[in-house]
């Protein structure tokens, strides 16, 4: 996911900019301060305008050409554009002015490192160490671990990262290297430790905090990961990634107002888009406010009008609205953009049986099963629509079909429902036994499919005689 740009939130950065245009724009030849110049540069970078990012550096230098920071900050986009080459002649000009400034031997080793002159980058951070203070030291050492993570020594990346930080617990981007270093090595239950002890020392490391939310997430401790995401971003009301990932996670554990509260403050303070506006969209959908739902989803069509899940959301809410007709349009313009989602087939089927277009709710639920004949859920749907059609005899074919593509108990419940829909009670008892072994906690789907059987003293008594077991 990119970054959002929040400087286009900031109105002493957003008339810097607009003067800047304006006037280099037009031709002339305007003065800024470095600062100035900084601030524009920042902003284009953050925008990914990377050229405009690369114009504004020169005319800083241009008006500014004993300021070393104007060529670090040519230097630094110079390196992320993989022209390391160009970069290292500008380092060479900044040298000049600045010999002994660390930002700019930090970033020739950089550049070393991007041309994979390995040797003399190693060299150069060693020299550095020697009169390093701590804060200093965290910065070598982090560009000592992009040189092992070239050199494909991701151990050694790993301990080099962790080294940054015990120097500088402060040191932001290496807390954040730390911790895409941890999701590749996956030392999660190491990386609880180590955070943890960070945090005792200071509370407010909101990247700490958020890597700690990582780690407990991995590990299953959700409701740990939840509180060290929460005070991820309580540490810095900036932090957008620790919203984002608390709001998935309260998601995916069905607490849909506590991520709803996480999407609330994202709208509140970050540019939005369509990701955003459907998360919304999903809790209020679980939620049962249907036409609020509705309303994220529009606004995430305007970001994203060929979203096919979008259509497939929308049709959603109306099928459990009953308006079946506009879900059967919502269903079709996403079958329209994405022909190849069993799911939308299925639910297409659904909404036409409900409407008593029978011939195409099965001919949809065919196409389901053509385009995943492995997943057993998909011939269930059929047959059941079969069942409940009235034709017990077609819904077993359709399962005896299924036999040579898919396996699963769901398709044993479902053949043992068929059965005794059929009056072959002896038939339908034996299958339920082994739907039963195969997998017990299963047996709802049976009364989902025929509700009446969960009053047929037979069903009773087989059942709980596998619940004893």
């Amino acid at each position: 996911m990119r970054p959002m740009n929040n400087f286009r939130n900031d109105p002493v950065v957003n008339q810097l900019v607009a003067t800047y245009e304006a006037q280099f724009g037009g031709g002339e030849e305007a003065y800024f301060e470095a600062k100035a110049y900084l601030k524009i540069i920042e902003f284009y970078e953050r925008d990914f305008q990377y050229d405009k990012a690369l114009e504004v550096a020169g005319h800083a230098i241009a008006h500014h050409s004993y300021s070393a920071e104007c060529y670090s900050r040519k230097a630094q986009l110079l390196i992320g554009l993989g022209k390391a080459d160009e970069a290292l002649s500008v380092l060479e000009q900044a040298q000049l002015f600045a010999p002994s400034e660390p930002e700019v031997a930090l970033l020739q080793a950089e550049a070393l490192i991007a041309l994979e002159r390995m040797e003399e980058a190693h060299a150069m951070l060693e020299a550095m160490k020697a009169c390093a203070n701590s804060e200093q030291l965290s910065d070598i050492l982090l560009v000592e671990a992009l040189a092992y993570e070239v050199e494909e020594q991701h151990e050694r990346v790993y301990y080099t990262l962790k080294a940054a930080i015990e120097a500088d617990p402060s040191n932001e981007e290496a807390l954040e290297r730390f911790g895409t270093c941890i999701e590749l090595s996956r030392k999660y239950e190491e990386s609880v430790a180590f955070h943890e002890a960070l945090l005792e020392d200071d509370a407010y490391l909101a990247q700490a905090w958020f890597n700690l939310g990582q780690a407990h997430a991995y590990l299953g401790d959700y409701d740990e990961a939840i509180q060290a995401y929460e005070y991820a971003f309580l540490s810095d009301e900036n932090m957008e990634e620790a919203y984002r990932e608390c709001g998935a996670l309260c998601f995916e554990l069905k607490q849909y107002n506590k991520a709803l509260k996480c999407y609330e403050e994202l709208l509140e303070n970050f540019d939005p888009d369509s990701e955003l506006f459907i998360s919304v969209g999903q809790c209020y959908f679980h939620l049962g406010k249907y036409q609020s739902a509705l309303a994220f989803y529009s606004r995430a069509l305007q970001f994203d009008p060929l979203n096919d899940e979008l259509f497939f959301y929308m049709g959603e809410c109306y099928a459990m609205e009953e308006d079946l007709s506009t879900a059967i349009h919502f269903f079709q313009k996403a079958i329209q953009i994405e022909d190849g989602r069993e799911d939308y087939h299925a639910a297409l089927g659904h909404a036409y049986y409900y409407c008593d277009e029978l011939e195409k709710a099965e001919a949809c639920f065919r196409h389901a099963v053509e385009i995943t004949p492995e997943d057993g859920q998909y011939w269930v749907k059929w047959a059941v629509f079969l069942l409940d059609t009235g034709r017990p005899d077609e819904a077993l074919e359709v399962l005896e079909e299924a036999e040579l593509e898919a396996v699963g108990p769901e398709l044993m419940y479902c053949r043992a429902a068929c059965l005794f829909s059929s009056g072959k009670r002896q038939e339908a008892i034996y299958w339920l036994g082994e739907a039963l072994l195969e997998d017990f906690t299963g047996h709802r789907l049976l009364f989902d499919i025929l509700p009446a059987l969960a009053e047929d003293p037979d069903v009773i008594a087989l059942i709980s005689t596998y619940s004893l077991e």
